[in-house]
């Protein structure tokens, strides 16, 4: 973005109270289709794997809802993923300044790398060992995740709208999303 050029506060997409439901079945949609691909490929390799897979998953949301839903401006209300409305049901409401003091950096966004990373490495395995159209293509929606659906959801669904990135968000200072604008405010 180009900050000198940044829209003035009017031009700039209202944040909201609560999501909408439609975001929050398009972000439903993708993590269930990211966790369900990393499930099949790595069950391919045993049970076993794909039962760790799902603690794996389940921990990460779990760490999620402590250490960010917890403290975030949505606890409670329903943010962008959903997990906000979740949260209570695990943990109690925590010092929303714990949000904005958390450094977001790649060794603590390597476990969510990791969930997506894995399934596509056991694909890749599993493509040497024996071609599969279906492994290929389960391999492939990761990636494609990566590169084309994530930089959608958050670019156009998410970030823009979100109140506690206007607050204050490690994961934009980390990315480099933070504009003069947002950090006047």
């Amino acid at each position: 973005m180009d900050f000198e050029n940044a829209p003035s506060k009017e031009k700039q997409p209202s944040a909201f109270e609560n999501y909408p439901l439609s975001t929050n079945l398009i972000t439903s949609i993708v993590t269930l289709l990211i966790c369900a691909v990393g499930v099949y490929l790595l069950w391919q390799l045993g049970m076993i794997w794909g039962i760790l897979f799902i603690l794996y998953i389940i921990g990460l949301e779990l760490f999620t809802f402590k250490h960010g839903c917890s403290c975030c401006y949505y606890y409670g209300k329903r943010c962008a993923f959903y997990r906000s409305k979740v949260a209570p049901l695990f943990f109690k409401k925590d010092d929303p300044q714990k949000f904005c003091q958390r450094k977001v950096t790649f060794w603590n966004l390597l476990p969510t790398v990791l969930a997506s990373l894995i399934p596509v490495i056991v694909g890749v395995f599993l493509l040497i060992k024996s071609f599969s159209l279906l492994i290929l293509i389960l391999t492939l929606i990761p990636v494609i995740n990566w590169f084309i659906v994530n930089p959608l959801i958050f670019g156009k669904l998410v970030c823009l709208h979100c109140k506690q990135g206007r607050i204050c968000c490690p994961a934009n200072d980390f990315f480099g999303k933070k504009s003069k604008l947002d950090k006047e405010q």
